[in-house]
């Protein structure tokens, strides 16, 4: 039986590809340089394609950088749809995709540096203005499901519930970044040091432990609150 990728003609599979890899070194050049620094030529330099390819896919660096950021979110995205939309209880959904979020960003450091410090430069065009609403949607729609059927608080907005969850694992991230940048000062990423660089000698262990404990906290808190 014939897989997906095989149906696709391989010119386009080419093409997919060749995508691909430009906007993974897009990823790191971004995350080290930031917007402003970074240039297409750094770009293509880091992907090993000459300039003009890249303006084959993206006519300038804005919409380069769009796409990144619409990249990274798609995969989080992603994680919700498969998660919500299996067979588990709501529950175990939940935790399920406080896991996997977490894990999601632990394996990609340098779309959260993005996401972190470079996403507000596009102003009203901030991607994440357009692609977070998509998200919370997602999770709201599961969590309405339970307000239905009386499994869930009824008095609030499902979304407003849903944006509960959804600071909690945001907020667990970012406190975890923040306190191995220890005293330093200035916005993550700038000087020297950056997000994937706290991160590269941590032993995998010790990130699953981090990981495991920051699930039980916001799964703990989101459905039995803070007291005893």
């Amino acid at each position: 039986m014939a897989t997906e990728t095989h149906m696709v003609p391989r010119r386009e599979r080419e093409r997919l590809l060749r995508r691909k890899e430009i906007l993974d070194a897009a990823r790191t050049v971004f995350a080290r340089k930031g917007f402003n620094e970074a240039t297409l030529d750094d770009v293509a330099e880091l992907a090993e394609f000459g300039k003009g390819t890249l303006y084959n896919y993206f006519p300038n660096k804005e919409a380069l950088f769009m796409s990144v950021v619409e990249d990274s979110f798609e995969m989080m995205k992603g994680v919700a749809v498969r998660t919500f939309g299996s067979d588990l209880s709501f529950s175990e959904q939940v935790e399920v995709f406080i896991r996997e979020e977490l894990k999601l960003f632990f394996d990609n450091l340098e779309s959260v540096q993005l996401m972190m410090r470079e996403a507000h430069h596009l102003s009203g065009g901030n991607p994440l203005m357009q692609l977070m609403p998509q998200l919370l949607a997602i999770v709201a729609d599961r969590i309405s499901a339970e307000q239905k059927r009386r499994r869930a608080i009824t008095f609030a907005d499902s979304r407003d519930i849903a944006m509960i969850l959804l600071n909690m694992l945001f907020g667990q991230l970012s406190i975890r970044i923040y306190r191995r940048f220890g005293a330093m000062c200035g916005p993550v990423g700038v000087g020297e040091t950056s997000v994937p660089d706290l991160f590269k000698d941590v032993p995998t262990s010790e990130i699953e432990r981090e990981m495991a404990t920051a699930t039980k906290l916001i799964h703990t808190v989101f459905f039995q609150g803070i007291g005893k």
